[in-house]
């Protein structure tokens, strides 16, 4: 005689089966929480921080480091942790856009050059990382590599580009706002729609979740993670020719501190570290979180050692508490 069994997925999903479901809710509300928080702490104690002059200074900086941290969290959500080559991979787009434009190249055709060239590096590093090197140590390694090329090639010069018309994609706005902010929805919405809509997007999840299992179940390593480190190279080309837009020049030692804001938008946004958890939406909020931080501390004109050492303290607080709530919610 058969016995019918309720499906285990079924039921852990259903909240009213689950006497935990409000832990699971603490962990889903604490990023727009946090997001609140800011804002109102901003407004309590810093001067000018809800003007519209500096409301758009903190969207075109979340829209920089949260396009590289939405291309990131494809890597990390497939379990291959972090990349850190991410602000190298941004200048070398960014040297190679001006220079073409330098030289009389079209503004569409220079990007997509650009884009193709950091697209090379992340297939370079995505096939070494897919044969079982370890990608902290690959992008490491990777980022010493292209930062020695760019700079060699350019001689530490700044790269420029007399005559081109960056305002359109640069300093420009359209209702307010400029293209750097819409690039930005865009992207996030193209890459949250490749990965909960595609299957190359749910195999990278499943890599991440359980590597053993997806392997398993038919998933190839090495396609999955080659796709990871497409998204993440078109995010940092992105930035890279954006903030080139917008500064008109270009050097090998350019955003010094986007790699740091790029892990900490993804981590701030809830991305599990180990893969198979997380979100590009998640990831966009955290890195919106990360520039309002920032546009505070520079408000209150810290350092710069005391805008990292205070932005390591907040990751290391948002990690560990949703740390804690989720390992409740599995008691």
């Amino acid at each position: 005689m058969s016995t019918l069994q309720a499906s285990p997925l079924s039921s852990a999903t259903r909240s009213d089966a689950d006497p935990r479901w409000w832990r699971r809710s603490a962990t889903d509300l604490a990023l727009p929480i946090m997001l609140v928080a800011v804002i109102i702490v901003g407004a309590l104690t810093t001067t000018g921080f809800l003007t519209v002059d500096n409301a758009r200074a903190v969207l075109i900086n979340a829209s920089v480091v949260g396009i590289a941290a939405v291309g990131m969290t494809a890597v990390t959500l497939s379990g291959n942790f972090i990349s850190l080559a991410v602000q190298q991979s941004a200048v070398l787009a960014s040297v190679v856009f001006l220079a073409l434009l330098g030289i009389g190249w079209p503004v569409l055709l220079a990007l997509l050059v650009a884009v193709a060239a950091v697209l090379v590096t992340g297939v370079l590093q995505g096939l070494v990382v897919a044969a079982g090197l370890n990608p902290v140590i690959t992008t490491l390694a990777a980022g010493a590599v292209i930062f020695g090329v760019v700079t060699a090639v350019t001689k530490g010069q700044v790269i420029t580009a007399p005559g081109a018309d960056l305002a359109w994609l640069g300093t420009a706005t359209l209702l307010g706002l400029p293209a750097a902010v819409y690039a930005f929805v865009i992207f996030t919405a193209l890459i949250t729609w490749v990965m909960t809509r595609t299957v190359i997007g749910r195999q990278m999840l499943l890599l991440g979740a359980n590597k053993a299992t997806a392997q398993l179940s038919g998933v190839r390593a090495r396609k999955a993670t080659l796709a990871a480190f497409l998204a993440l190279s078109v995010g940092a080309a992105l930035a890279g020719v954006i903030t080139a837009a917008q500064l008109g020049q270009a050097t090998s030692s350019d955003l010094p501190d986007l790699t740091i804001n790029v892990i900490a938008a993804v981590l701030v946004g809830g991305t599990a570290i180990g893969g198979g958890e997380g979100s590009a939406l998640r990831s966009a909020v955290g890195a919106l979180i990360i520039a309002m931080f920032n546009n505070l501390m520079l408000l209150h004109d810290l350092p710069t050692g005391g805008r990292l050492a205070l932005t390591g303290v907040l990751v290391a607080a948002v990690v560990t508490v949703l740390q804690l709530l989720r390992t409740r919610g599995t008691r």
